[in-house]
């Protein structure tokens, strides 16, 4: 089984453990988003996918599933330059973490979000209810790539 269907049948075990309907439509839409763990998409460019596999789908239908997925944790959303992006989630057992985004292929990394010792110490006073850690720079491959042009 590859990573892509492994990801899927996660997605697909929450989504028929929750109150929602399992439909044709969500698992097709389940099955394109689970292309994008490591890279995010326009919510636009997947509301133009399924109105390629299903012309009379409206676009709210697409965009409520969007947000039923995002509520359930299989995927995770973004806003960019006023732009909504999701891309399914890359860590079932740990949805908090944060992501390293390569600003040259695109490439999203999850990355270990929890505080170090040290930022715990300076935030005692103060109780941190969710972290959301985004770096941004070159990933090892755009970096090797730079080394060897």
């Amino acid at each position: 089984m590859t990573d892509e269907e492994t990801q899927y049948k996660k997605g697909l075990d929450i989504l028929q453990n929750s109150e929602f309907r399992v439909t044709k439509q969500r698992k097709d839409l389940l099955k394109y988003l689970s292309k994008f763990e490591s890279q995010y998409v326009s919510v636009t460019d997947v509301d133009s996918f399924m109105q390629q596999l299903y012309p009379n789908v409206s676009h709210t239908t697409t965009y409520r599933n969007i947000k039923e997925f995002s509520e359930l944790g299989i995927v995770e959303q973004r806003s960019e330059n006023g732009q909504l992006n999701v891309k399914f989630q890359c860590d079932f057992v740990s949805p908090q973490h944060g992501h390293f985004f390569c600003q040259n292929c695109h490439r999203v990394i999850k990355i270990d979000s929890s505080l170090s010792p040290a930022l715990k110490d300076s935030l005692k006073e103060f109780l941190v209810l969710n972290i959301k850690l985004e770096l941004f720079g070159l990933c090892d491959r755009c970096q090797q790539n730079d080394k060897t042009a």
